[in-house]
């Protein structure tokens, strides 16, 4: 009686969470492109920031007038942002594509336990790295430009403000990867919603337009990033924060569903 309970029992939701975080991350960090886009966009970055800091050199900077170089940090790596849509979204839907997913959920049965391996790998990888960018640009200008200050409570502020919006960006990217299950399909609807409907929406004179360019998530990122939003909107920090929460909650909604509910192969 002893012997099988013991063996029906198997293991515990917290270990096999455990097995299947560390299976993801390594899945994550063991494909070669993934380190060569780290590292091309690395690159990518101190380029615009060093590009940035000599801007700024010329004419002399008076110190007391200028902004932190914590302003410029974000729009030098405002690149990482397409290398993020495009990472997370191959990372979650390369299993469905390949026709991996079969053997993954096989390893790995309890559904809801690999949709929160996947989504937390990728999220805090890519919140994490897209940190390390801002600040290694913010620091990159300051190089070059050591009269601009560099004051604790602006770097605080910058670094939460880009984690939110990295962290955002990725959960929707991870939630549309799994609802369409297809590369393309998810990158156009991404780049969509981030980056092309805010701009093509911008230029109508309409007023339905501006309202509609407010509700993007594209939108919200350039505010919260920039300080004004697209265009004439009126946005503010709260509807940005809203409109970002609101979009990658619904699409983890969906894409979770899809992943509990459908066919995995399908």
């Amino acid at each position: 009686m002893s012997t099988a309970t013991s063996l029906s029992s198997g293991p515990s939701t917290v270990t096999v969470l455990a097995r299947t975080v560390a299976a993801e991350w390594s899945r994550l960090w063991s494909v070669r492109s993934t380190w060569w886009c780290a590292i091309a966009t690395t690159i990518v970055v101190l380029g615009i920031a060093t590009l940035i800091g000599i801007d700024l050199r010329e004419p002399p900077l008076d110190a007391s007038s200028e902004p932190s170089a914590w302003e410029f940090g974000p729009f030098a790596a405002g690149v990482w942002m397409f290398v993020l849509l495009a990472i997370v979204l191959v990372t979650t839907t390369a299993d469905h594509t390949s026709g991996g997913i079969v053997p993954t959920l096989q390893w790995t049965p309890r559904r809801a336990v690999l949709l929160a391996a996947r989504a937390g790998v990728i999220v805090v990888a890519a919140t994490l790295f897209g940190q390390l960018l801002v600040f290694a640009a913010s620091m990159t200008v300051r190089l070059w430009v050591p009269e601009i200050g560099l004051p604790v409570d602006d770097g605080a502020r910058t670094l939460a403000w880009a984690a939110f919006v990295h962290a955002t960006c990725a959960l929707l990217s991870v939630g549309i990867g799994l609802a369409t299950r297809s590369t393309g399909g998810g990158l156009a609807a991404v780049f969509a919603l981030i980056i092309v409907l805010p701009v093509l929406l911008q230029a109508i004179p309409h007023e339905l337009a501006i309202r509609l360019t407010e509700m993007l998530p594209g939108s919200g990122v350039i505010f919260l990033l920039g300080g004004e939003g697209p265009g004439r909107t009126e946005m503010t920090t709260t509807s940005s924060v809203v409109v970002l929460v609101c979009w990658s909650v619904a699409a983890m909604v969906a894409g979770g569903w899809r992943l509990l509910k459908s066919d995995a192969d399908r």
